[in-house]
This record gives C-alpha cells, structure tokens and sequence, in this order.
C-alpha cells in the first residue's frame, strides 16, 4: 500500500463518496425518460414534487430546468463530452454537468470513460471528480469495475473507493468478493474498503467482520471506522465498543477511540475509563482522557486524577502535568509532588521537566531531582542544563554552581568550562 497516495486521495474520495451516495449516481436513464420527465413537470409543481420521488439529484435539476426557466428559454442540453465538463472552472457547475453525464453513460462505456481520464494529463488535479466517475460504475456495474481495476494496475484509493461504494449498497456480496481477491502488501485494499463502505451505512455491521480481519489491514479498517461511530455520539460509541467480540481489537479500539470520547464528554469519558477491568487498558486510556479534560477544566481533571487507584493515578497523571506544567509551573511542580513518591510517577516527572523548562528552566531543574531512576535524572540534568546554557548561559551556571553539591561532579565541571566561540 502506497500510504501517501492513500492518504491524499482519500479525503477528496470520502467527500465524493458522500456526495455520490446522496445523489443516487448511476441510475440508467434513457433521454426519452428525461424528455417524458419534463413534460411531466409542466403541469405543476406539486405534482411535479410527487413525480420526482425516486430520481436522482441530476435528474430533478435537469427536470425543473427544462420545465420552470421563466424567460421560456430552451433547456441546457446534458453534456456528452467530458472533456468539455472538465474545462468548466468552476467545480460546482463540473460537478452537477458531470453527474447529468454519468447517469445517462451507458454501462458499457464506464471502462473507455475512465480509462480516458485516468490517464489524462490533469487527472491528479482532478481527484474529487476522478473518484465520483469510479464510484458512479462502482454502483452501476461493480464487477466491471473492479475486473478492470485487478486487470489495470490500480492504486490503493481506487480499489479502496470501489469496492466501498459497492459495500455500502450489498456489504455480505461485496465483503464475500473482497476476501476472495488477491492483494499483495502488508494491507488488502480490497478488504479495506469493504469495511469501510459497509461502516459508513450499517457501523455494528462493519464491527462483525471486523473479527475477519488480520494484521494491518484490521488496524486501518478500525481507523477507517472510527468516524462513523463516533457521528452517533458518546454512548453508542462505548456501546460499539463494548460489543466488539475479541478482545484484543476491543482493547484497541478502547485506546484509539479515547481522545475522541474525551473531547466529546470528559467526564463520562472518566467514568467509562475508571470502570474498565483490563488494567493496562485503563492506564493507557487514562493519560488521553486526563490530557483532553485538563485541556478545559484542569481542576477538575486534577481532582479525578487524584482519585484513582496507584495502578492507574501514575499513567493519568501523565496527561495533567503536560497541560499543568503549560499554565504554571510551579503550581504543577507542588501537585505533582504531592502524589507521592511512586517510582512510576517517573513518566509524568520527566513530561512535566519537558514541559515546564520552556517558561521556567530553573523550576524544572529543582525538579528533576525527584525522579527516581538515577540514569534517567543524571539524563535530564546534562540534557537540559546543555539546553540552558545555550539559552541564558549566566542564568544557568549561576543556578548551576548554586546547586554544585547535588549535581554530578563532572557535568558542574563540563559547563563551567569557557564555551568555544
């Protein structure tokens, strides 16, 4: 898998996606029909409105334009040229010109259609409208599409976005054809996509074959999942979650989903993570929830943080000294200290030090002798009196020499030699 080329075409295909999915693309339309359709508009526009029940978008808005112009002008014939639609500098007028097009392209002609444009000189700068044409014969005529695509040398986002569209519209027939597909790398593509069409309309569905899944190609389909279960808010979210049958994905997915749980409702977030039974689970989740709900209420955070138990109180603490150390550094130092003497506090020692040298290094140095693990303090002292020196070089050999009997001998040593120019 090409990840950058993924990624890229990703956003303009998720968006496309969309658009396509709403505007039913794909729907076979004679211009006979069409013509009958605005004959049928003429006669009023609620019956007009009734008529159009069923119709695609395109269909509706070459409809009222051929029945409602008020000067009487002849309606704009729908192109037949692409090229034509594609020299249009504004997207929204590509946009609708182009699903007029492709609801009256004929089956047949989708492969001579995209295989044309995929190969054009401004195909890359044309990716929204690239994916709508494979998402429109996707829907139409999804095993032509994706034949051609095993058969062309297809890019990771096109198997991804074709078999996405067809998932979402028969996920058992399009999750069947994707196991059954070969894909070479550490991810199936096909697989891939499968899930994720199939999340963006059914996400407990997507979460059943999730278990199918191996590898990287499970962790991404998670990814790809995540936003269509969080679109359903808090509870279903942790209701998804909780009903994720293995437990090693439901541990994943437990961590990845966190922040957004957090930004969605910090203290339900707190709730949800005090309540997990998997200790290495809740510690984990622990420092993201702490970090997000610091971020708008510290003392509140700072006061849940408090509370928990030592197994976890030292992982969460992690997220309030970052956010803590950020707003006043002295503040942070005295709660931090307060916690106790838990070796394993080391993790927020070292993150508040990081965090708090930048508005006051001599507030960090003090502190770094309250990390436990000698190697790691004896690391901090030479690693940020280096860093102070090249910042305030008097500043720092005065605290330096002031503090000499309790730092390494050879460190006062080293920096209080004359620096070279």
């Amino acid at each position: 898998m090409n990840p950058m080329k993924s990624q890229w075409i990703l956003c303009t295909g998720a968006a496309a996606l969309a658009l396509g999915a709403g505007v039913m693309i794909g729907r076979v339309t004679s211009p006979d029909a069409a013509d009958g359709s605005a004959a049928g508009a003429a006669a009023g526009k609620s019956s007009a409105r009734s008529s159009e029940l069923g119709m695609s978008l395109a269909e509706r808005v070459q409809r009222r334009k051929e029945a409602g112009g008020r000067d009487g002008a002849a309606a704009k014939p729908v192109d037949k040229d692409l090229h034509a639609i594609m020299e249009s500098t504004s997207r929204l007028d590509r946009t609708q010109r182009l699903l007029a097009f492709l609801d009256r392209l004929p089956a047949e002609q989708f492969a001579s259609v995209y295989d044309e444009f995929r190969n054009s000189p401004g195909a890359n700068l044309r990716g929204s409208e690239r994916s709508l044409i494979l998402q429109a014969w996707a829907e139409r005529d999804p095993h032509s599409a994706l034949s051609f695509l095993q058969t062309s040398g297809a890019d990771d986002w096109e198997r991804e976005t074709a078999v996405a569209t067809w998932a979402a519209n028969d996920p058992q027939s399009a999750f069947a054809w994707a196991s059954s597909a070969q894909d070479e790398g550490d991810v199936n593509n096909w697989l891939l996509g499968a899930t994720r069409g199939i999340a963006a309309t059914n996400p407990e569905l997507a979460r059943d074959f999730l278990g199918q899944l191996e590898g990287r190609t499970r962790e991404q389909a998670l990814n790809a999942m995540q936003p269509y279960v969080m679109q359903y808010g808090f509870d279903y979210a942790t209701s998804w979650i909780a009903g994720v049958g293995d437990e090693e994905i439901r541990n994943r997915a437990s961590r990845q989903m966190a922040r957004d749980l957090a930004n969605l409702d910090p203290v339900q977030a707190s709730q949800w993570n005090t309540a997990m039974g998997n200790v290495e689970v809740r510690r984990d989740v622990s420092e993201i929830v702490s970090d997000r709900w610091a971020r708008t209420d510290l003392d509140s955070a700072r006061r849940w943080v408090e509370g928990l138990p030592e197994d976890t109180k030292s992982e969460a603490a992690e997220g309030v000294a970052r956010q803590f150390a950020r707003q006043d550094p002295e503040g942070a130092a005295t709660w931090l200290a307060s916690l106790g003497n838990n070796p394993d506090l080391d993790g927020a020692r070292q993150i508040f030090i990081e965090e708090s040298f930048r508005r006051s290094p001599e507030t960090a140095m003090e502190f770094v002798a309250n990390v436990s693990d000698q190697r790691s303090q004896m690391g901090l002292y030479w690693r940020n009196m280096d860093r102070w020196m090249r910042q305030d070089e008097t500043a720092a050999r005065q605290w330096m020499n002031a503090n000499a009997q309790r730092l390494p001998a050879r460190m006062v040593e080293r920096f209080n030699r004359p620096r070279q120019q």
